[in-house]
């Protein structure tokens, strides 16, 4: 479906999440997107990311920020992910302690120099309460301008080895932006970093295919690999054409645009 911009796109983690957790996400969501939303105000598509994830990192409803569950040691390591379509410029951290780890990848992006950091401790942040395991919150967004950008940020799997790394982080895995087309992924980040479900959608997408056309091939092919219960995305082009696919029980996601707001959580393939 087409939207007015500017338009905004999140989603809380795929996963098998439970009827009474309904109320707590949806409610998140809603907060994501308001906060969000007011960033295009003044700032581009990029701030607009930034600050909807940092919402729901600090919801301590979703498996990110405030909410990340603990590796095997009882340590909290997050990964956070953020890229500019128009610039392709880039950000990412990966196992790093901090209270909102997207702001750490926007410093990332913003500075230039690097794509991505790993660091252990970059802040004191309160130690993981979530009852999700293995989810990634994200949003993409598209300005008035024409720009879009995508962006992750994650606890992790709980019980994790210290030190691993998922999909959440690296570009074109967990996330991707162009001028064409912005994607942020969820789901299970050692699959996911063999198929490049955000990448390929871009691809489609240079290659004249219809977003949402990508979107089910991508969910398909993804599906007939590994099986199902593993990915979920959210997908916005520079037409503001959005669309949502997941394979897994429930995917709690909302849209926000010139003209309106809509929030979901188990509903299929609906955006």
């Amino acid at each position: 479906m087409r939207y007015n911009s500017p338009v905004l796109v999140i989603h809380g983690g795929a996963g098998s999440w439970k009827n009474m957790e309904r109320d707590r996400a949806l409610k998140a969501l809603r907060e994501s997107l308001e906060r969000g939303y007011r960033e295009f105000r003044t700032g581009s598509s990029l701030e607009a990311v930034v600050e909807a994830i940092a919402s729901m990192e600090d919801s301590g409803v979703f498996n990110a920020g405030r909410g990340s569950v603990k590796n095997a040691e009882g340590g909290v390591e997050m990964d956070a992910g953020l890229m500019h379509g128009k610039t392709m410029s880039v950000g990412s951290v990966a196992s790093i302690r901090a209270r909102n780890p997207i702001r750490r990848a926007y410093e990332v992006l913003k500075q230039g120099r690097h794509v991505l950091m790993v660091r252990t401790v970059w802040e004191e942040t309160e130690e993981g309460d979530s009852s999700r395991d293995g989810d990634t919150v994200g949003a993409v967004a598209l300005d008035e301008q024409g720009n879009l950008s995508a962006g992750t940020s994650t606890g992790g799997i709980r019980g994790k080895l210290p030190g691993r790394v998922g999909d959440s982080p690296i570009p074109g895995a967990g996330f991707y932006a162009t001028a064409r087309v912005a994607v942020s992924c969820t789901g299970i980040g050692e699959l996911i970093l063999k198929l490049l479900p955000a990448k390929e959608i871009d691809m489609l997408r240079a290659m004249g295919y219809p977003l949402e056309e990508s979107v089910r091939a991508v969910m398909g092919k993804f599906t007939e690999t590994f099986g199902k219960d593993n990915l979920g995305l959210i997908a916005l082009d520079h037409q503001g054409y959005a669309s949502a696919s997941f394979n897994t029980g429930a995917m709690p996601r909302g849209i926000m645009w010139n003209g309106g707001e809509k929030v979901f959580f188990d509903e299929v393939d609906q955006l």
